[in-house]
């Protein structure tokens, strides 16, 4: 009996959100759908440049409190724009996943770091619309212009 208890329990539970992977099928989530992309950006030494790739895209129904920042403190971050119809309706800004900067103990002195890393896995989340088409990744570098690197279709 308490097995078949925690049996029904657990699969009524996995339905209680509503998750789909994104298909290239058109669902209606009006004003309260938000798309989580899983990406993973590397350097790629044939190119000289920064390589992103998608690992995974999610759209989920809810509301986000906050998307990103609308200012960065940083030499090198990634701007991400969203896209209604092909044009542009929202800017957003985060901190580049390959340049870190890092605090360490070194006996009694803090010491810091700027590290740069070969490859990283990271994700966004953004509040979209049932008209949001696309998201466009960018990277602006230290004394670099701002460089596009994806172009994600919703």
């Amino acid at each position: 009996m308490k097995t078949f208890l925690l049996l029904s329990l657990f699969l009524t539970s996995c339905n209680l959100t509503k998750k789909t992977e994104i298909d290239g099928s058109k669902i209606n989530y009006d004003d309260n759908a938000i798309v989580f992309v899983v990406l993973k950006i590397k350097k790629d030494s044939i190119q000289g440049a920064n390589v992103i790739e998608t690992v995974s895209k999610t759209k989920s129904i809810g509301k986000l409190k906050n998307d990103f920042q609308d200012q960065i403190d940083s030499e090198n971050y990634l701007t991400i724009d969203l896209f209604e119809q092909d044009k542009l309706i929202k800017t957003s800004f985060i901190a580049h996943p390959l340049y870190k900067h890092v605090e360490y103990f070194d006996g009694n002195d803090l010491i810091s770091k700027s590290i740069e890393l070969n490859q990283e896995e990271f994700f966004i989340r953004i509040q979209i619309k049932d008209n949001s088409n696309k998201i466009r990744i960018s990277e602006k570098l230290k004394n670099t212009s701002s460089r596009v690197l994806t172009t994600l279709k919703l």
